[in-house]
């Protein structure tokens, strides 16, 4: 009767930790399969921007009627398909909740840049080249935020993920474009002040979103940050009025129970008619473990602007372990 009991116990030991080494095995397969499809992602969209889209403006050489139409309607459509399947991806790993929406939001930017410098090809060459402008400042606030928020954030779910060894499958981000390469003239100041100036124009800014850390921050809403989460806020402007608006303020403040810190960033332009541009907002100390701390987040107000109610975000930040 003993030796069948030791027996039983023998047996169930063995189930317990050959299922705990499968289960493990899993989960190390699950991060570096994670790893590897977001490279690839940011790879295509990457290889997208250079070797598609870049080339394509360069040929155009700032005039829209020499584009190839059916081919930038292309490259939109695959920057769309690559936003979403980031947003679709069903099998992201714990230890990378804080970094994914970082490749969402760099994907998410380059599409809808893309898509905004499509309907801007109809248009005239100043028009044009107007939105060539805010298309390149958007990238390159997609390139920040893979490079400088994605990048780092994936490595450090690695390490939580106990799995070192893999940081050999995380590749460095590539800038969408070389700018430098584009090589004609995108200024367009003086139309832009004389738009700004017009008060009979309807004028308007808001909030489109606030993330933080990765995770979105809802109005009245509450975001828990890890111990290594650093506050840095991505803070996404619409413009829902008639012009361009040109230097628009974004103010973040963060009350924590030492003191009242308050940093500010100005984004340089947005397109009418539901433009968007995205400015990250950092520099801010953390308040102590387990302290919430109440954020507000302002866009504008811009000059002749009546409507003031959607300009304000506010919502409380924890910090956890």
């Amino acid at each position: 009767m003993v030796g069948a009991f030791f027996l039983l116990l023998l047996a169930l030991a063995f189930i317990f930790f050959v299922g705990r080494g499968c289960l493990a095995n899993q989960e190390a397969t699950q991060v570096r399969k994670y790893v590897m499809s977001s490279n690839d992602l940011l790879s295509d969209s990457s290889n997208l921007g250079r070797e598609k889209l870049q080339p394509l403006i360069q040929e155009a050489g700032g005039d829209p009627a020499q584009l190839n139409r059916d081919a930038l309607d292309q490259i939109v459509e695959e920057a769309r398909q690559l936003h979403q399947l980031s947003m679709e991806s069903d099998a992201v790993p714990q230890e990378f909740e804080q970094a994914h929406p970082y490749l969402e939001s760099t994907l998410g930017i380059r599409a809808s840049a893309t898509e905004r410098l499509r309907r801007a090809a109809s248009g005239d060459s100043g028009t044009f080249n107007e939105a060539l402008a805010t298309a390149v400042e958007d990238y390159r606030t997609s390139d920040s935020v893979a490079i400088n928020h994605y990048f780092p954030a994936s490595k450090s779910a690695i390490e939580q993920a106990g799995q070192q060894e893999d940081q050999k499958y995380l590749e460095e981000p590539r800038p969408f474009m070389d700018y430098g390469e584009l090589g004609f003239d995108t200024a367009t100041n003086a139309s832009v002040t004389q738009a700004r100036a017009d008060p009979n124009a309807l004028h308007g800014v808001e909030i489109g979103g606030v993330v933080v850390a990765g995770q979105q921050l809802f109005q009245d809403g509450v975001v828990v940050l890890g111990g290594s989460a650093e506050p840095v806020f991505a803070v996404t402007v619409i413009n829902g009025g008639e012009v361009a608006e040109a230097n628009v303020p974004v103010e973040v403040v963060l009350n924590t129970q030492a003191e009242r810190q308050s940093n500010s960033k100005n984004i340089e332009r947005i397109e009418p008619g539901g433009g968007t541009a995205t400015v990250e907002v950092g520099g801010f100390r953390p308040g102590e473990l387990d302290e919430t701390a109440d954020v507000t987040v302002e866009a504008g107000p811009v000059e002749y602007e009546e409507l003031l109610d959607n300009n304000t975000l506010t919502g409380s930040i924890t910090f956890g372990l």
